[in-house]
Order: structure tokens, then sequence, then C-alpha cells
């Protein structure tokens, strides 16, 4: 099973670079997000099976010369669905990325919550950005954070604010 499973990853990226090499890239960075393994869209779940390691991540990055939109909430979905270290992850993956996608997160398919009512420790998160991607473009991806004006959205930025 193990053996399928390897065939399969490396079946599915070859596809992807595929894909790739048939697009005009020129004056364009094409940056693949980050995803939860298994996230919901207004048209239904979808099952996610690329980009979701960070040494998969790593891997691919380096092979196709990549950077990435690191979505946080997302990324904290997988590893609680993994088990995987969500720090070590982001040491990892924030080298790779030219984006990011901030919101917090809890349990498996808690994704775009206000900054500081998830799992996540932005204090830490922030230390670790600061070190692997500083120069990185973000925005705050919090659900349904357009209402009112933006509300959600501006909330997330004073509380994002003097950490990143």
């Amino acid at each position: 099973m193990l053996y399928l499973n390897v065939f399969l990853e490396i079946k599915t990226y070859l596809n992807f670079a595929k894909s790739l090499e048939k697009l005009n890239l020129d004056g364009v960075e094409l940056i693949p997000q980050t995803m939860a393994p298994f996230p919901w869209h207004f048209g239904g779940q979808r099952y996610q099976n690329l980009f979701l390691s960070s040494d998969e991540i790593e891997k691919w990055c380096k092979k196709l010369g990549l950077r990435m939109c690191f979505d946080i909430s997302h990324s904290m979905l997988t590893c609680n669905h993994f088990k995987y270290d969500f720090y070590k992850f982001c040491s990892v993956v924030g080298k790779y990325s030219a984006h990011l996608h901030l919101g917090d997160a809890l349990g498996v398919n808690g994704e775009g919550l206000q900054i500081g009512t998830g799992e996540i420790d932005f204090n830490k998160l922030a230390a670790i950005l600061s070190e692997t991607c500083p120069n990185a473009s973000f925005i705050p991806e919090i659900w349904q954070g357009h209402k009112n004006n933006g509300e959600g959205f501006w909330t997330a930025l004073n509380r994002l604010n003097n950490l990143l």
C-alpha cells in the first residue's frame, strides 16, 4: 500500500508539472496555495491531496521552482488532521512562501476564524514568518470578513498589527 501511495503522489505531481509546462508564465508567478485535506466550498466538500506535508511542499517547490501561497488556517487544519507539528511545518513552508492568507483555525474543519479565536499562537507564528518570509505579502482571510464594510478583515488587521 505504501508503494501505491508514493506512486500516486509522484504521478499527481508529475501531472501538475506537465500542466505548468503548458502555461505561458511570462511575467507571472504562479503560487499554488496550501490547502486543508477536506476543504468545504459553497459547492460542497473537496478532497485535497497536493501540497499537504511540509516535506512534500519543500521537495516540489525546489523541483518546480515554485513559491507558495501559504494559507495559515488551511495548514493548521492539515497539521491537526495528520498530527504534524504546526510550527515546524511553518518553519519549512515559510521559506517557500510568497504570499500569506492569515486566519485562525480550530480542529480539522474550523477554518478562517478570527485572529485569536482558534488554536494558533500568532506571536509564535509571527516570529517564524518574520524569519522565513519577511517580505511575503499577506491578507487576512476571515470567514465572512467582508460583511459590515469589512468588519472582520479590519478586526483581523488590528489584531495582527505589530506582529507582522
